[in-house]
């Protein structure tokens, strides 16, 4: 039996679905926190999950989400319907064909849906995706628009293996079951991994490398680090510079510390600090100035910037991930490698080359590298001068994945959880934050080798 999920990137110029043997849902896998993954793609891990065959067309024209099509025949809400026709797959290649007609209208008001049959099979045509290789025998695709993520396949001698970014899937819930991390031993500090341990009551397994090797405690970090995990400390050293970087290293830079210049903006509070849902204007609009993304808090001399996950809908579609981790950080504390001068965003010939740029609504622009596809900044034209930077892109040598030398994390909230893909995933990420530092500070570790459970 064969069930349809429909899956698209944030701009919509890739716009497909993915079938499943209806046997093996919730498929069990694994999020890869390897290098190759963060850098590749900004992220600080990727999930993808194996599909059947090839992507496919959407049918009949479908648009992207249920909201934005009217009922058809053969077509059923998602909430009924968990399998189709048990009629075997036909083996196929890839071909070009005609893209299906492409919604232009973002929103989603109704839930996702599966189709039932498949009378039409066309193998999706991929002319609007980027290919890039990290290894001889895979290759991962990313919307050559908006930059999103798509799949990771591996080519087998027997053929090759397609996988879906669980983070363009148009639903997970009774698709995908998280059920371990591997290649944290790559993160040198645990990474995110920490910060999910637990989905559904049911512990995620840390693989240094893959599955079933050797798995790491909580709270592992590697022996070159060896400073202790009070978040308010000072960091190691008060200087020197933070690296960054894509995979194919086309995009580069590094972070200093702040200094005088780092209080130069102004700027609203983002979700992650108060909940626009929840939160009255006169409190977001941050009217006595406060430097929130200057940590310590209120330090006279910060030496920090604050960092957090966000789980909307823009970051998921515009990364292939569900958690989408950035860092705040002025622009004039974003240099270019050897050089004093900070980046430019905002004129065409200064920008730094082989960066490209997706306005995701007028004045909302997103940043990535045009070769390997990893997401590398997110701003607002308001704000020139304040940018979130990809954490996935920091070199993990510097002071781990994490880079908590740098960067204090926000503990209280995942910015906009409640419109989480994944209610469940939402809501392990923001318990495990919690559980982590809780126990962090109930141990106060200085022996990095120390176990936590």
């Amino acid at each position: 039996m064969t069930t349809y999920v429909n899956a698209s990137c944030q701009c919509e110029l890739n716009a497909f679905r993915v079938t499943f043997d209806t046997t093996f849902l919730p498929i069990s896998n694994e999020i890869c926190h390897c290098s190759t993954c963060r850098h590749s793609s900004g992220q600080m891990a990727l999930c993808h999950v194996a599909i059947e065959g090839v992507p496919l067309n959407r049918a009949n024209g479908l648009s992207v989400h249920s909201s934005r099509s009217s009922s058809r025949s053969g077509f059923r809400n998602i909430d009924d319907i968990e399998r189709s026709s048990s009629r075997p797959r036909k083996e196929t290649g890839i071909h070009h064909h005609p893209s299906p007609t492409l919604a232009l209208n973002a929103g989603c008001i109704a839930r996702p849906i599966l189709e039932v049959g498949e009378e039409h099979e066309m193998p999706y045509d991929l002319g609007d995706m980027t290919a890039y290789k990290t290894s001889p025998d895979v290759t991962r695709y990313f919307c050559t628009s908006c930059s999103a993520q798509l799949f990771w396949v591996h080519h087998m001698d027997d053929g090759d293996v397609w996988k879906v970014a669980v983070g363009v899937l148009d639903r997970t819930e009774g698709v995908v079951k998280r059920g371990i991390h591997i290649w944290v031993g790559d993160t040198l500090d645990g990474g995110v991994a920490d910060q999910l341990r637990v989905i559904g009551g049911i512990k995620m397994p840390r693989y240094r490398e893959i599955a079933g090797g050797e798995e790491l405690v909580l709270g592992w970090r590697a022996d070159c680090f060896t400073r202790t995990y009070e978040s308010s400390a000072e960091p190691t050293s008060s200087g020197g510079q933070l690296k960054a970087f894509c995979h194919c290293r086309t995009i580069s830079f590094v972070v200093s510390r702040p200094s005088e210049v780092s209080l130069f903006p102004s700027a609203a509070y983002p979700d992650l600090l108060y909940p626009y849902g929840v939160s009255r204007m006169s409190e977001i609009v941050n009217s006595n100035d406060e430097k929130w993304w200057l940590r310590p808090k209120l330090s006279l001399h910060p030496t920090k910037y604050l960092a957090g996950h966000c789980m909307c809908r823009f970051c998921r579609q515009c990364s292939g991930f569900e958690i989408q981790s950035w860092a705040f950080i002025p622009l004039a504390n974003i240099l270019a490698p050897g050089s004093t001068n900070s980046l430019c965003l905002e004129v065409d010939e200064k920008r730094p080359a082989g960066l490209k740029q997706f306005i995701s609504s007028p004045g909302e622009y997103k940043e990535f590298c045009g070769t390997c596809g990893a997401t590398v900044f997110s701003w607002k034209a308001g704000t020139p001068d304040l940018i979130n930077i990809s954490v996935g892109l920091l070199d993990e040598e510097n002071s781990g994945a994490r880079a908590e030398d740098w960067l204090e994390w926000h503990r209280e909230r995942v910015s906009h959880q409640e419109k989480a893909l994944s209610p469940s995933l939402a809501k392990a990420l923001q318990e495990g934050i919690k559980h982590f530092w809780n126990q962090i500070d109930s141990t106060f570790l200085v022996d990095p080798t120390d176990a936590l459970t």
